[in-house]
């Protein structure tokens, strides 16, 4: 909901060692990890380790190949991750490698200025921090910097500079946002496009920034700055600016008041309604969960709860008053039930009133937008497994034909792959020549397209592991992208 930049760091170490199930670890230390330069190939980054990495995910698409390669650190859950475009290392990222503890206190963070250059930050804060991740070369170099909150025991602070200039940073966990509190009132008379000075003296407390980005010049700053309720004791109200102006502002759960709707009324409401028709016909205007401005568009959401049923929503977005999209759960959803061997027969292209005639049912809509009847108007359709309810089966239609359709635990086979056989995937095989390679077809798990178009995931089981999951991407016939995760 609200607007946050994060950063995602890797790690790697030295040795190779065999565990059960043919699970290989690929070891790498924080000395190798530094010593790896963006640019160099592949073979001499496994030259340098000592052995070739995980590779978590590769895919190709007519040129070149992306592939990740992961590594683990000597410390539990410490890992490299290294990423390639072509044979060449285009950006690298460790997690937990690094041990040293780099600290901040808020009062450094809210000095710390756009545009300012590492050396600079350093200087303030007394320590250079931990660099987590790093892309590009020269003016183009891209790196994160992690600090951990003073005084804090989950809280931290990520820095991003580009060409050595700071142009991002985001922060958590600061105790200042608890002693930061806004009432209903205040944040409801707030309005879009007010400056960020005339919402700090309205409201009479200047709220913790947590994210900002953008350079020295305020016109191109992007700014969020966070508040708690006045009966709350964790954030739960962000206003964002865009050059110093009130652009969009959200909150969660401080208006005290209880806005519900029915199923049937759900059902009932027809995108291109008006905001004003819908609470005439609801009865009530709706909890505003946010609102923001793009060009000369408005954009408000909605969200009303289910009569009796907390665990009930209907959310409806508005686009200048008018409804443009609504998507319900819980409360809102029916009892609509699917086999394996009936969506197994749903094909790609039938209406969606084929679908509803072969189930007997017209299923939960999930979201629907675009204007009813209209080639350009989207439906997502789900409907529950008949054998277990955490399991589903998704269908989504444009302009009343279904193009995509996905299943999650309908087909309860079990289709194992070992990381041998992973490791053995060549971008560009056929479906037939993998399933001869691993010993079986694995599941499909979503399809879309027709023919030379024809999109589907498969999805494998680790062999000998108890989570994990192995996804292949299939275009056209052939493997165009496979990802792992649970084999180390």
């Amino acid at each position: 909901m609200f607007s946050f930049y994060t950063f995602a760091f890797v790690i790697c170490t030295t040795f190779v060692s065999h565990s059960d199930a043919d699970s290989i670890v690929y070891s790498i230390t924080l000395q190798q990890y530094s010593k790896v330069e963006i640019g160099w190939t592949q073979d001499q980054v496994t030259q340098l380790i000592g052995s070739q990495g995980n590779v978590i995910s590769q895919s190709g698409y007519g040129g070149p190949n992306t592939t990740t390669l992961q590594y683990t650190g000597s410390q539990s859950s410490s890992s490299a991750t290294f990423y390639f475009q072509g044979s060449i290392l285009s950006s690298k990222s460790q997690n937990g490698l690094d041990t040293t503890v780099c600290q901040i206190t808020q009062q450094q963070y809210n000095q710390l200025e756009m545009g300012w250059t590492r050396d600079e930050v350093t200087n303030l804060v007394g320590n250079p921090g931990i660099v987590t991740s790093e892309s590009g070369t020269g003016n183009t170099t891209n790196i994160a910097v992690q600090y951990q909150v003073a005084g804090s025991s989950y809280g931290r602070v990520s820095l991003g500079f580009l060409g050595g200039k700071l142009n991002i940073k985001y922060g958590y966990g600061f105790a200042s946002i608890v002693n930061n509190k806004i009432s209903f009132q205040q944040f409801s008379i707030v309005q879009v496009g007010w400056t960020q000075q005339h919402v700090i003296q309205f409201l009479g407390c200047p709220g913790t920034i947590i994210s900002q980005s953008g350079t020295q010049d305020l016109s191109s700053q992007f700014t969020t700055i966070q508040y708690s309720g006045s009966q709350s004791s964790f954030p739960s109200i962000a206003f964002n600016f865009q050059g110093g102006k009130l652009y969009r502002k959200d909150q969660y759960e401080i208006d005290p008041r209880v806005y519900t709707m029915t199923q049937q009324q759900f059902l009932s409401i027809q995108i291109g309604w008006t905001r004003n028709q819908i609470t005439n016909f609801v009865g009530s205007q709706g909890r505003v969960i946010s609102e923001y401005v793009s060009g000369s568009a408005n954009y408000t959401t909605l969200r009303y709860t289910a009569p009796g049923n907390i665990y009930g929503s209907a959310d409806l977005n508005f686009v200048n008053e008018t409804l443009s999209s609504k998507t319900g759960n819980g409360y809102f959803l029916n009892s609509n039930t699917i086999n394996l061997q009936q969506y197994t027969s749903i094909q790609i292209g039938w209406t969606q009133q084929q679908v509803v005639q072969l189930l007997g049912g017209s299923g939960n809509l999930i979201s629907q937008s675009g204007t009813v009847g209209s080639p350009n108007e989207l439906t997502t359709i789900q409907y529950t497994g008949s054998q277990s309810s955490s399991s589903s089966a998704t269908f989504y239609f444009q302009g009343s034909k279904l193009y995509r359709k996905s299943q999650n635990g309908l087909d309860t086979t079990v289709c194992p792959i070992t990381q041998q056989q992973y490791n053995q995937l060549v971008i560009g095989w056929t479906r037939d020549e993998v399933t001869n390679l691993v010993g079986n077809p694995g599941i499909v798990t979503s399809e879309s397209g027709t023919g030379n178009t024809t999109n589907i995931n498969v999805q494998y089981q680790p062999d000998g592991k108890s989570s994990g999951s192995v996804s292949l991407g299939f275009e056209g016939g052939k493997l165009r992208s496979r990802s792992e995760y649970g084999f180390k």
